[in-house]
């Protein structure tokens, strides 16, 4: 991303994580949005995750799995989140909440705030 750093006030991303190769690529992605996002700005994702349909889920390595839609993505869950939250030094502005999208796939809302640097 060729944006400053501390450039945005938000930084929307929706449907974009889920697509990582790995968890380097996720990192990768999700640093470069926080690099971007200035202190008190807002980090809000909307991402593919295996919560509300954890045994639906066929693994295919790492934290890819195939969905009941038959799409591979890469999927997250609480815990992951959550410890994302930590590792950015941020704060989780409203509960994790998820939609199980017609049994197909489950769509996790994150939002976090960036504390002053």
């Amino acid at each position: 991303m060729s944006f400053a750093d501390h450039f945005a006030d938000v930084v929307l991303s929706i449907a974009v994580l889920h697509f990582a190769r790995d968890d380097a690529h996720f990192a990768a992605m999700l640093r470069t949005m926080w690099r971007v996002l200035r202190p008190g700005g807002l980090l809000f994702c909307r991402l593919a995750s295996d919560i509300g349909m954890e045994v639906r889920m066929r693994p295919r390595g790492g934290r890819r799995y195939q969905l009941p839609d038959s799409s591979e993505r890469y999927l997250v869950n609480e815990a992951l989140l959550l410890e994302w939250t930590r590792e950015l030094g941020g704060e989780l502005l409203d509960p994790l909440k998820t939609t199980v999208v017609q049994d197909q796939r489950c769509m996790t809302t994150w939002v976090v705030r960036k504390d002053g640097d």
